[in-house]
């Protein structure tokens, strides 16, 4: 649900495609700078890896990756409204991999190597519903309380030291 409230895109994005989720409105939408800019999650047996993609103008790349500390930092701050279109959001794509034999065998061999278990979309769907704006806002901050982690490819040179985004995401 927190990938899904961060969401993101290209700034081509369609319809559906997570265009009033936060990263969308936030940095898409505001910079012709931005080519796409979105929330990852990857989770495995033993740890997880949660994060922001972002690929820019490389003379604006310090400016945006500072403007995603900003939206970081307003994580724990969740209205009922940005939950639920943040659960739909998700649910909608949980329920159109159903049309999609390969993402359907793709997520069950996940599940089961990930939790030794399988759960339906409809019982992943219950449990994204479950999902309260107190949680989301506890593992905002967990989340916010680690060191940051910053990987870079390409022309850097706009692009600040790790220590600028632990300082930008304390503030």
């Amino acid at each position: 649900v927190l990938q899904s409230l961060l969401g993101g895109g290209q700034a081509s994005s369609n319809i559906g495609s997570g265009v009033t989720t936060r990263l969308s409105t936030a940095l898409i939408k505001q910079s012709p700078f931005v080519e796409s800019c979105t929330a990852f999650n990857r989770s495995y047996s033993d740890t997880g890896l949660f994060g922001i993609y972002g690929s820019f103008e490389a003379t604006k790349a310090g400016d945006l990756s500072l403007q995603i500390c900003k939206a970081l930092l307003g994580l724990p701050k969740v209205s009922e409204e940005e939950l639920a279109k943040a659960k739909a959001l998700l649910k909608g794509k949980l329920f159109r991999h159903l049309d999609n034999d390969a993402a359907l065998v793709q997520d069950l061999g996940s599940q089961l190597t990930l939790s030794n278990s399988y759960r339906s979309p409809q019982d992943l769907a219950q449990a994204i519903d479950a999902v309260t704006a107190e949680q989301v806002s506890a593992l905002a901050k967990r989340f916010l309380s680690g060191r940051p982690t910053v990987a870079a490819y390409g022309d850097i040179h706009g692009l600040p030291h790790v220590s600028v985004f632990e300082r930008a995401l304390r503030a």
